[in-house]
């Protein structure tokens, strides 16, 4: 099987995140997980590292102050602008609202930001779902190869008919394998 599901997902994160930082001009960016009470903890952070406290945020608390509600959950993600501002945008799948007025008053930096909690959100899906078929496949694996030891026991079965089954189950077998390391 996969490496740890999690350690894979923390580094396409970081990943993304890296990214986000070029296209800030090295800003540092963060993913936060807003936990029950609306505590944010930090999951991710591009390179290179801040120094200590410097993406301690109350993303929380920004969020009350926007009069938003921040889900238990809910991830963010954002980047220090200056001393006293920040970008901070939702972590998902569905775009925002264009502007009320139709003229677009959010910064380079924003937008940026708006796109990388957009990019995060649908690349959280689609791991989300690879790594939901390889634990299917796993399974199925494991089930095959179950099965495989059954008929090599079973009495009854022709030698000639036990062979073409082992045959036909052994080339499912190899064709999940082979999935599974794609």
């Amino acid at each position: 099987m996969r490496e740890s599901s999690l350690q894979s997902l923390y580094e396409r994160r970081c990943v993304v995140l890296n990214q986000l930082s070029a296209a800030l001009r090295g800003r540092v960016v963060a993913l936060w997980r807003v936990a029950r009470g609306g505590l944010a903890m930090t999951e991710a952070v591009s390179r290179p590292q801040p120094p200590g406290g410097a993406v301690e945020f109350d993303v929380g608390g920004m969020l009350r102050q926007w009069g938003r509600l921040a889900l238990p959950d809910s991830l963010w993600v954002g980047c220090c602008v200056d001393a006293d501002r920040w970008h901070v945008a939702a972590v998902r799948s569905d775009p925002p609202a264009p502007p009320p007025t139709g003229i677009e008053r959010r910064s380079p930096e924003r937008l940026v930001v708006e796109l990388g909690g957009l990019c995060l959100g649908a690349h959280e899906r689609a791991w989300m779902a690879v790594d939901q078929a390889t634990v299917y496949l796993s399974s199925a694996l494991e089930l095959l190869e179950m099965c495989l030891g059954r008929v090599r026991t079973a009495e009854g079965l022709s030698p000639n008919g036990r062979a073409h089954i082992l045959a036909d189950l052994a080339g499912v077998a190899d064709v999940i394998n082979d999935a599974l390391q794609a």
